[in-house]
């Protein structure tokens, strides 16, 4: 498994991680309307987009070259104007997970972060997302709420949150 910055190319592999990890991480939790009408080009140009702007993605390419999974790190501010970093989506296709391709995601994101002189991360997700066990199982603690509006409808989003990634998440054994 490869864990690399994506390019403009890989738009199309990011976007299919994408729509199939909502449809499989989210069925049963989001509206399953909302779920089946997923628009694959609006998503693709909204990648597109990110990329074109020098946004950071890394992916995780399979060893036939299959983007099987990707993760967003970047520097926003907290509620007290300090800098953070923020893993805004991490993907792994369902039939990936378990072989600890997000960790390697999470990992790389956090080096990165790091290197801009960030100390604290947030990841956030759905309150009933099962990510919530792996985003545990690495180290980060539920700290923040919010309400995120998807398709109309307000859900609960849990923001795990690393204090200190030095400490807490890069130097950590697995």
């Amino acid at each position: 498994m490869i864990i690399r910055k994506a390019s403009i190319y890989d738009s199309i592999g990011v976007t299919k991680v994408y729509v199939e990890t909502w449809k499989t991480a989210y069925r049963g939790i989001i509206d399953q309307d909302f779920l089946e009408n997923i628009n694959y080009d609006k998503q693709k140009r909204n990648f597109m987009n990110l990329l074109n702007k020098e946004g950071l993605i890394y992916v995780a390419e399979s060893k036939i070259g299959e983007i099987v999974g990707y993760a967003t790190p970047e520097v926003t501010k907290d509620d007290f104007g300090s800098n953070r970093g923020e893993i805004s989506m991490i993907y792994v296709l369902d039939r990936y997970q378990g072989e600890g391709i997000g960790h390697k995601l999470l990992q790389r994101s956090a080096e990165t972060l790091v290197k801009s002189d960030i100390k604290r991360m947030i990841v956030w997700v759905l309150k009933d997302n099962p990510a919530c066990g792996f985003l545990e199982a690495l180290g980060g603690t539920p700290k923040e709420t919010r309400l995120d509006q998807i398709g109309g409808i307000d859900y609960v989003s849990i923001g795990y949150v690393w204090d200190d990634i030095e400490k807490q998440f890069i130097f950590k054994e697995f």
